[in-house]
């Protein structure tokens, strides 16, 4: 990915974004969802991305983005509509996405946007170290 630095800049400089990618795991997510995820960019400058794929019923969205200087103008919400498309395009019914708990601006762009809060679920993870 050539924007990978810009991206992941990007990342590092957004609320609630500590385990990002690397190039190689971002590579192949990409390439397991092509023309899912988004990059927003305006004269050379990025505003935005949004990491988009499926898993052939449910798709979700990671790492959505969008710039300090590029927030308020829309950015965000054409980026989110452009995944949808995607999704939709691959006859995906449901998106699911995750942001921290105390990701107020995060969790209020969300609803804005028609996506609801479960409180039914809780989530589970656990951390593979090594790939043998």
């Amino acid at each position: 990915m050539d924007d990978f630095q810009q991206v992941t800049n990007l990342w590092r400089s957004t609320d609630g974004m500590s385990q990002l990618e690397s190039a190689e795991e971002l590579g192949r997510f990409l390439t397991r969802n092509p023309d899912c995820s988004i990059l927003a960019e305006e004269n050379g400058q990025l505003l935005g991305a949004i990491l988009c794929g499926h898993d052939g019923r449910r798709g979700y969205m990671y790492h959505a983005a969008v710039s300090a200087l590029a927030r308020g103008r829309g950015v965000g919400r054409t980026m989110v509509d452009y995944c949808i498309g995607q999704l939709r395009d691959l006859k995906i019914q449901r998106v699911t996405l995750f942001t921290l708990d105390d990701n107020c601006p995060a969790k209020e762009f969300w609803k804005h946007l028609g996506f609801r809060q479960r409180h039914d679920i809780t989530q589970f993870a656990f951390d593979i170290k090594e790939f043998s």
